[in-house]
């Protein structure tokens, strides 16, 4: 139903809609906080679905401790969550509804990877594990990015300030949460819980990922994922990618065949970018649940300016960015790095693209990224959601 109203609304009633919305939500914050709260009521919170760190901590939780009462709060669809066997045991509630506020008001402890919105309310006695959705960020974020609205920056500073702990990977993650999103408190150096699985991934999960997507066992697998641009600029890149020709140097440097995946930034597909006519015969696994399943399988990423590019090469396994319009994006955006200085081999076009796969040293990429995420202070070793499970536990136990 939300869905629908949001899609016949003019902007001014859909305004107005927010408005009164949240302003009811606020006030069933005020009503539900009179109740108890909950100690062990653990309150996960994703809005764009059942993922990102939230989902792997829930799920080391679940493991470590069966007194807790899990509660995960997403958007998207909830039908058959419950149904899987990892998930039993958590329930699902949509974001923005009467019973997430409830759960909320009367949980324990708040884990969510993005910002709270502005009604939220939380109580003396209630802890806040802020765990973001980035490991290393390319692009500049929250208050260091350019052109942020007001609105915006005024919910990510609400969010801070709510926060009793964030969830970092290292130095360079620790220094932006204290510049870009001016936070003071507690950050835990724990890795990023939703790496876990992809940094300690064995052959039989990645065969069975494999059969998932119906792929040929013995092909080599890359991954194309550029990320979104806006104004109408995402058709350019991805229409210059020639998968028939990278597929064959593919095959050159590695010595078999190879599928591409491509993986579009879920806002270009809604603006109509397509996997279509890019020379090749692809798979389209734009709509797949699990980025992080996908780059599992992998065994070459091929992207632009994503933080994808640093998730996957913790792995060893080669990523190439292939970014025709490199000097334009940088400058609209803004980064934390010099984009020539990334450890990756860089393309402009498709044919620099195939000459960079085919004499691709991939000793010498693993020692350049390695050198690189030293100097970060980065630190991913696949067991970031038991740290942060740990943490719940603990200041549970202190309560107790």
């Amino acid at each position: 139903m939300r869905s629908f109203i949001k899609r016949i609304m003019p902007e001014k009633l859909k305004e107005l809609y927010r408005k009164v919305r949240g302003n009811l939500l606020g006030l069933c914050f005020a009503l539900f906080g009179h109740l108890p709260i909950k100690q062990r009521r653990i309150v996960f919170e994703n809005v764009w679905g059942y993922g990102d760190n939230p989902k792997s901590i829930a799920l080391a939780l679940k493991k470590m401790d069966r007194k807790s009462e899990i509660i995960f709060v997403t958007g998207g669809k909830k039908k058959g969550l419950n149904s899987g066997k990892a998930s039993k045991g958590i329930r699902f509630v949509s974001s923005g509804s009467i019973s997430a506020v409830y759960y909320l008001a009367t949980a324990g402890v708040w884990v969510d990877c993005n910002h709270k919105p502005y009604y939220t309310r939380k109580r003396s006695g209630q802890f806040y594990m802020q765990t973001w959705h980035g490991s290393l960020p390319l692009k500049r974020i929250e208050g260091d990015a350019y052109g942020l609205s007001e609105e915006y920056l005024e919910e990510a500073s609400y969010d801070t300030q709510l926060a009793d702990v964030f969830l970092s990977n290292g130095d360079f993650c620790t220094d932006i949460y204290r510049h870009a999103f001016g936070y003071k408190g507690e950050v835990a150096v724990t890795g990023s819980p939703r790496l876990d699985s992809l940094l300690r991934s064995s052959r039989s999960r990645r065969e069975k990922i494999v059969k998932r997507l119906k792929l040929p066992g013995d092909n080599g697998i890359a991954i194309y994922a550029p990320t979104f641009r806006g104004g109408g600029e995402d058709a350019g890149p991805i229409k210059a990618f020639d998968a028939k020709k990278i597929t064959a140097a593919l095959k050159d440097r590695f010595g078999k065949d190879f599928t591409i995946m491509v993986r579009l930034h879920p806002l270009a597909v809604s603006h109509g970018c397509s996997a279509a006519n890019m020379g090749g015969t692809v798979l389209d696994v734009s709509s797949y649940p699990n980025i992080y399943e996908l780059m599992e399988a992998a065994d070459v990423l091929i992207t632009d300016y994503s933080n994808v590019m640093f998730e996957f090469s913790y792995t060893g396994k080669p990523c190439f960015l292939f970014a025709p319009d490199s000097e334009r994006y940088r400058g609209e955006r803004g980064m934390y790095f010099v984009y020539e200085d990334l450890p990756f081999p860089k393309a402009k076009n498709c044919e620099e693209l195939c000459d960079l796969i085919r004499t691709c040293d991939i000793d010498r990429y693993a020692a350049l990224a390695g050198a690189f995420y030293r100097d970060l202070g980065v630190r991913e070793d696949g067991r970031a959601s038991r740290r942060a499970a740990g943490i719940i536990l603990r200041e549970l136990d202190s309560r107790s």
